[in-house]
């Protein structure tokens, strides 16, 4: 059994897997080969997982640089905690399970992930290239961290991408699925986000690939909250379902992947009768 341990005031910590390589002082061998770590990882870190981290990370990614360390950071609910798990696998990182304490506390248990060092280091460069939101402050910390400036001039690297890769990502940290009975169904898909430049080059993508969208602003209940912005999708099952046929292939949170299939099968099963009363007129 591995010890509670209590890292923070109203919470207690629990490791739950540990990491083989948590201390290391290098990214390469006297040889300047990657070590074996670095090698697997990048086998295993696939584009399509780059995209996809690079949304999560921008929606419930933490990236601190502070006093010359440099830390990644990931924490979601323990019934949504896939990408941590995976991530936790391809770079072999220690898993912890945090309660938070309290009466009147009522937040879910969380598994969260820390990435420190050449392990964090080489996780932001691998998914640079497709982050949107939190890119630059990412290129300050790596700078700071010492990648040299020029490693950024590549036009690869400073282009924003739009991908159905990164919008999963995205969606898995910051969206939220919903199909609703009330005499009739209704159908939900958002994402919130207190950064308006962001969801704004979501909408246009969005629109270009001939998706109707909009952008509201909330206010939250309590007044010394920051509002923040809800992008929405206009339309019924149909319009839902044709996003969700792009993202499913890359969606990992399952509760958000059986939404998004009941959808998919309601409109599946809309357009059948639909079928059927054509052929009977």
């Amino acid at each position: 059994m591995f010890t509670e341990i209590t890292k923070e005031r109203g919470s207690k910590n629990k490791i739950i897997k540990l990491g083989t390589t948590n201390r290391l002082t290098k990214m390469t061998d006297e040889k300047g080969e990657l070590l074996p770590i670095f090698k697997e990882i990048k086998t295993n870190f696939f584009v399509d997982l780059k995209k996809y981290y690079a949304g999560m990370i921008d929606g419930d990614g933490r990236i601190i640089f502070n006093k010359k360390r440099l830390v990644c950071a990931l924490e979601l609910t323990e019934n949504a905690a896939f990408p941590v798990i995976e991530l936790s696998n391809i770079f072999d990182l220690t898993i912890s399970r945090r309660v938070r304490t309290g009466k009147n506390n009522k937040t879910k248990p969380t598994l969260m992930i820390n990435m420190y060092g050449f392990k964090a280091k080489w996780f932001l460069i691998n998914i640079y290239p497709y982050l949107l939101e939190k890119k630059e402050k990412c290129k300050t910390i790596l700078i700071s961290a010492g990648c040299p400036e020029h490693f950024f001039e590549d036009p690869f690297m400073e282009y924003r991408k739009f991908s159905y890769e990164y919008l999963a990502g995205y969606t898995d940290a910051e969206g939220c699925i919903g199909m609703y009975k009330y005499k009739t169904y209704s159908f939900h898909y958002s994402l919130s986000s207190t950064n308006f430049k962001q969801l704004s080059f979501i909408l246009e993508n969005l629109k270009k690939n001939g998706f109707k969208v909009k952008i509201n602003l909330q206010k939250r209940e309590k007044d010394n909250c920051k509002p923040f912005y809800q992008l929405t999708v206009i339309g019924g099952h149909k319009d839902r379902a044709k996003l969700y046929n792009k993202l499913l292939p890359f969606i990992k949170i399952k509760h958000k992947i059986e939404g998004m299939k009941n959808t998919i099968k309601y409109n599946e099963i809309s357009n059948m009768i639909d079928r059927r009363k054509n052929e009977m007129e």
